[in-house]
Protein backbone atom coordinates (compact mmCIF):
# COMPACT_ATOMS: atom_id res chain seq x y z
CA UNK A 1 0.00 0.00 0.00
CA UNK A 2 2.82 2.36 0.91
CA UNK A 3 4.57 1.72 -2.41
CA UNK A 4 1.38 2.59 -4.30
CA UNK A 5 1.03 5.84 -2.32
CA UNK A 6 4.65 6.75 -3.02
CA UNK A 7 4.19 6.11 -6.74
CA UNK A 8 1.06 8.23 -6.77
CA UNK A 9 2.82 11.03 -4.91
CA UNK A 10 5.80 10.86 -7.25
CA UNK A 11 3.54 10.97 -10.31
CA UNK A 12 1.69 13.97 -8.88
CA UNK A 13 4.96 15.77 -8.19
CA UNK A 14 6.23 15.10 -11.71
CA UNK A 15 2.96 16.42 -13.12
CA UNK A 16 3.28 19.60 -11.06
CA UNK A 17 6.91 20.12 -12.10
CA UNK A 18 5.93 19.64 -15.73
CA UNK A 19 3.31 22.37 -15.43
CA UNK A 20 5.80 24.76 -13.84
CA UNK A 21 8.42 24.06 -16.50
CA UNK A 22 5.88 24.44 -19.30
CA UNK A 23 4.63 27.74 -17.89
CA UNK A 24 8.18 29.06 -17.68
CA UNK A 25 8.81 28.08 -21.29
CA UNK A 26 5.62 29.82 -22.45
CA UNK A 27 6.49 32.99 -20.54
CA UNK A 28 9.81 33.21 -22.34
CA UNK A 29 8.19 32.42 -25.67
CA UNK A 30 5.30 34.89 -25.42
CA UNK A 31 7.02 37.59 -23.38
CA UNK A 32 4.34 38.30 -20.78
CA UNK A 33 2.04 36.58 -18.33
CA UNK A 34 -0.99 38.19 -19.93
CA UNK A 35 -0.20 36.48 -23.24
CA UNK A 36 -0.07 33.04 -21.59
CA UNK A 37 -3.49 31.51 -20.95
CA UNK A 38 -4.41 28.43 -18.97
CA UNK A 39 -5.48 26.88 -22.27
CA UNK A 40 -1.97 27.48 -23.63
CA UNK A 41 -0.49 25.79 -20.57
CA UNK A 42 -2.81 22.78 -20.77
CA UNK A 43 -2.14 22.30 -24.48
CA UNK A 44 1.61 22.65 -24.15
CA UNK A 45 1.83 20.37 -21.10
CA UNK A 46 -0.70 17.95 -22.62
CA UNK A 47 -2.88 17.92 -19.55
CA UNK A 48 -6.56 18.54 -18.85
CA UNK A 49 -7.86 21.69 -17.19
CA UNK A 50 -8.94 19.71 -14.07
CA UNK A 51 -5.36 18.46 -13.73
CA UNK A 52 -4.05 22.02 -13.89
CA UNK A 53 -6.47 23.23 -11.24
CA UNK A 54 -5.78 20.19 -9.08
CA UNK A 55 -2.23 21.46 -8.65
CA UNK A 56 -2.89 25.20 -8.85
CA UNK A 57 -6.22 26.78 -7.94
CA UNK A 58 -5.64 29.78 -10.21
CA UNK A 59 -3.30 31.14 -12.85
CA UNK A 60 -1.94 33.69 -10.39
CA UNK A 61 -1.09 31.01 -7.87
CA UNK A 62 0.70 29.12 -10.63
CA UNK A 63 2.67 32.20 -11.69
CA UNK A 64 3.60 33.04 -8.12
CA UNK A 65 4.79 29.44 -7.64
CA UNK A 66 6.99 29.73 -10.74
CA UNK A 67 8.49 32.90 -9.26
CA UNK A 68 8.95 31.44 -5.80
CA UNK A 69 10.70 28.41 -7.26
CA UNK A 70 13.23 30.74 -8.89
CA UNK A 71 13.64 32.56 -5.59
CA UNK A 72 14.37 29.27 -3.84
CA UNK A 73 16.98 28.37 -6.45
CA UNK A 74 18.68 31.74 -6.74
CA UNK A 75 17.79 34.67 -4.51
CA UNK A 76 17.55 32.93 -1.15
CA UNK A 77 21.01 31.34 -1.48
CA UNK A 78 22.39 34.83 -2.22
CA UNK A 79 20.82 36.22 0.96
CA UNK A 80 21.94 33.23 3.02
CA UNK A 81 25.48 33.45 1.68
CA UNK A 82 25.67 37.21 2.17
CA UNK A 83 24.64 37.28 5.82
CA UNK A 84 27.42 34.81 6.61
CA UNK A 85 30.10 37.16 5.25
CA UNK A 86 31.34 39.42 8.04
CA UNK A 87 33.68 41.56 5.95
CA UNK A 88 31.40 44.30 4.65
CA UNK A 89 33.33 44.90 1.43
CA UNK A 90 33.36 41.20 0.60
CA UNK A 91 29.65 41.01 1.33
CA UNK A 92 28.92 43.90 -1.00
CA UNK A 93 31.01 42.32 -3.76
CA UNK A 94 29.28 38.96 -3.26
CA UNK A 95 25.80 40.49 -3.36
CA UNK A 96 26.36 42.51 -6.51
CA UNK A 97 28.14 39.76 -8.43
CA UNK A 98 25.83 36.95 -7.33
CA UNK A 99 22.70 38.94 -8.15
CA UNK A 100 24.12 39.85 -11.54
CA UNK A 101 24.82 36.23 -12.35
CA UNK A 102 21.38 35.20 -11.08
CA UNK A 103 19.67 37.73 -13.35
CA UNK A 104 21.71 36.67 -16.38
CA UNK A 105 20.95 33.01 -15.74
CA UNK A 106 17.18 33.56 -15.65
CA UNK A 107 15.80 35.71 -18.51
CA UNK A 108 12.26 34.95 -17.32
CA UNK A 109 12.85 37.21 -14.30
CA UNK A 110 12.35 40.20 -16.60
CA UNK A 111 8.70 39.16 -16.88
CA UNK A 112 8.15 37.84 -13.37
CA UNK A 113 9.71 40.79 -11.53
CA UNK A 114 7.53 43.20 -13.46
CA UNK A 115 4.39 41.24 -12.62
CA UNK A 116 5.32 40.91 -8.97
CA UNK A 117 5.33 44.71 -8.73
CA UNK A 118 1.95 45.34 -10.36
CA UNK A 119 -0.18 42.36 -9.31
CA UNK A 120 -1.75 43.16 -5.98
CA UNK A 121 -2.80 39.98 -4.23
CA UNK A 122 -1.68 37.75 -1.37
CA UNK A 123 0.36 35.38 -3.51
CA UNK A 124 2.49 38.06 -5.09
CA UNK A 125 2.82 39.93 -1.81
CA UNK A 126 4.76 36.91 -0.54
CA UNK A 127 6.98 37.13 -3.61
CA UNK A 128 7.52 40.87 -3.10
CA UNK A 129 8.45 40.25 0.52
CA UNK A 130 11.24 37.91 -0.63
CA UNK A 131 12.63 40.57 -2.95
CA UNK A 132 12.36 43.17 -0.19
CA UNK A 133 14.54 41.02 2.09
CA UNK A 134 17.24 41.13 -0.57
CA UNK A 135 16.84 44.90 -0.98
CA UNK A 136 16.97 45.52 2.78
CA UNK A 137 20.19 43.54 3.15
CA UNK A 138 21.84 45.41 0.27
CA UNK A 139 20.65 48.74 1.69
CA UNK A 140 22.02 47.92 5.15
CA UNK A 141 25.30 46.74 3.62
CA UNK A 142 25.70 50.09 1.85
CA UNK A 143 24.92 51.89 5.12
CA UNK A 144 27.68 49.99 6.91
CA UNK A 145 30.11 50.75 4.09
CA UNK A 146 29.35 54.44 4.55
CA UNK A 147 29.67 54.28 8.34
CA UNK A 148 33.03 52.53 8.05
CA UNK A 149 34.05 55.12 5.43
CA UNK A 150 34.63 52.42 2.85
CA UNK A 151 32.70 54.47 0.33
CA UNK A 152 32.42 58.20 -0.18
CA UNK A 153 28.90 59.12 -1.22
CA UNK A 154 26.06 61.29 0.04
CA UNK A 155 23.47 59.23 -1.81
CA UNK A 156 20.91 57.65 0.51
CA UNK A 157 21.58 53.95 1.10
CA UNK A 158 18.01 53.11 0.12
CA UNK A 159 18.40 54.91 -3.20
CA UNK A 160 21.80 53.35 -3.81
CA UNK A 161 20.39 49.86 -3.32
CA UNK A 162 17.51 50.59 -5.70
CA UNK A 163 19.88 52.07 -8.29
CA UNK A 164 22.01 48.92 -8.24
CA UNK A 165 19.11 46.47 -8.35
CA UNK A 166 17.38 48.46 -11.07
CA UNK A 167 20.50 48.72 -13.21
CA UNK A 168 21.28 45.02 -13.01
CA UNK A 169 17.69 43.95 -13.61
CA UNK A 170 17.35 46.22 -16.63
CA UNK A 171 20.11 44.31 -18.41
CA UNK A 172 17.62 41.49 -19.01
CA UNK A 173 16.14 43.70 -21.75
CA UNK A 174 19.27 43.75 -23.90
CA UNK A 175 21.48 40.84 -22.90
CA UNK A 176 21.69 38.00 -25.42
CA UNK A 177 21.03 34.98 -23.22
CA UNK A 178 22.47 32.67 -25.86
CA UNK A 179 25.88 34.12 -25.07
CA UNK A 180 26.32 32.77 -21.58
CA UNK A 181 30.10 32.75 -22.08
CA UNK A 182 30.00 36.52 -21.49
CA UNK A 183 28.30 36.34 -18.10
CA UNK A 184 31.51 36.36 -16.03
CA UNK A 185 32.91 39.27 -18.02
CA UNK A 186 29.72 41.32 -17.62
CA UNK A 187 29.52 40.41 -13.93
CA UNK A 188 32.97 41.93 -13.37
CA UNK A 189 32.15 44.93 -15.56
CA UNK A 190 28.96 45.65 -13.60
CA UNK A 191 30.77 45.48 -10.27
CA UNK A 192 33.61 47.71 -11.50
CA UNK A 193 31.14 50.22 -12.90
CA UNK A 194 29.40 50.41 -9.53
CA UNK A 195 32.73 50.84 -7.75
CA UNK A 196 33.70 53.64 -10.11
CA UNK A 197 30.35 55.27 -9.49
CA UNK A 198 30.42 55.28 -5.70
CA UNK A 199 34.22 55.64 -5.49
CA UNK A 200 36.19 54.51 -2.51
CA UNK A 201 36.17 50.71 -2.50
CA UNK A 202 39.27 49.06 -3.81
CA UNK A 203 38.97 45.81 -5.74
Amino acid sequence: MSAKINKKTLASQKSKEKILKTTLHLLLKKGSTVAVSTTDICNAAKITRPTLYYHFKSKRILLSEVHRQLLDEGLRPIITGAVQIEDIEERFSFMVKSFTKHIYSHPELRILIHDSLIIQDKQFKLVRDEWKNHYYLLRDTITKLKLEKKINTNVKSSWGALFILGMVTWITYWFDFNRQDEVDEIEEAVFQFILDGINGIEK
